[in-house]
């Protein structure tokens, strides 16, 4: 008959032998998984921005226009709901880029035909989020319909409405819709 102890250390021998490769392997395997973990984005030195002027209407039959489909998500909400047609009636492009201690950040502004002035900055960034600061003004240039800093994941949109619009005799309601995304 074996003694207990005898039986304890065979059994710890075994398992030791049976233990030991897989611990190696779990070694030689954890650094090169944490080594394929995902880096941090650079931030954004440089952004491209698209800003749309949008008419929305009570009349129509509720299609979103293909120069309008990547504002759908949007345009199906609730808070358009009301609005049975959509018109994308003005497109400017802006390049925006970080300041430097030296030169500080410039606004890039545009005008647009119905007589609002967009001005974009680009205030910095993080891993996903662009942040910026977008100044609307009224049509007449007289007061400023929006003025803040915000943050927005890259190429996310914000929409701003801009009040009560007529074009081509369709009385709608006038929004500006901006999506920016890093470039550099």
């Amino acid at each position: 008959m074996m003694h207990r102890r005898m039986r304890s250390r065979r059994l710890a021998s075994a398992l030791a032998a049976v233990l030991a490769p897989a611990a190696l392997f779990t070694a030689a395997v954890a650094p090169a998984s944490v080594e394929a973990a995902p880096t941090e984005t650079a931030p954004a030195s440089k952004a491209q921005c698209q800003a749309h002027a949008v008419l929305a209407t009570k009349d129509g039959d509720g299609t979103i226009p293909s120069e309008l489909k990547f504002l759908e998500e949007q345009l199906k909400d609730d808070q358009f709901a009301a609005y049975k047609g959509f018109r994308l009636l003005e497109q400017k492009a802006l390049e925006l880029a970080m300041g430097t201690p030296t030169t500080p950040t410039t606004a890039t502004t545009v005008r647009f035909t119905s007589g609002n002035r967009l001005s974009l900055s680009l205030l910095g960034s993080s891993d996903t989020h662009l942040k910026l600061r977008a100044d609307l003004s009224s049509r007449d240039g007289k007061k400023s319909l929006l003025g803040t800093d915000y943050s927005i994941e890259d190429a996310g949109v914000l929409m701003i409405g801009a009040g009560k619009y007529t074009f081509e005799k369709q009385d709608g309601k006038l929004f500006f819709a901006i999506q920016c995304a890093r470039s550099g």
